[in-house]
């Protein structure tokens, strides 16, 4: 279950610890169930990670795909950077 602690544990994790909300809100926007658009509102992201509103249930399977492709892509660099 996608709670607001890994709500911003994953945007820090996907997009560093500054404006983590804003650049979540345009990844998340690509991805949406009724079809992409730009962004979504970043005020959504505040809100989910406060707490304040319920996460929507296809935001945490979108980000745990989006998490296990980031860390294959940092697993090929750093079997490059090794040589392998």
């Amino acid at each position: 279950m996608l709670t607001p602690d890994l709500l911003r544990r994953s945007g820090e994790a996907l997009h560093g610890t500054e404006e983590w909300r804003h650049a979540l809100a345009r990844t998340l926007g690509e991805h949406h169930p009724e079809g992409p658009r730009e962004s979504l509102d970043p005020r959504r992201m505040a809100r989910w990670s406060s707490g304040q509103r319920e996460i929507p249930e296809w935001v945490g399977p979108v980000l745990a795909r989006l998490l296990r492709e980031r860390a294959a892509e940092a697993a090929d660099i750093a079997r490059e950077i090794e040589g392998g």
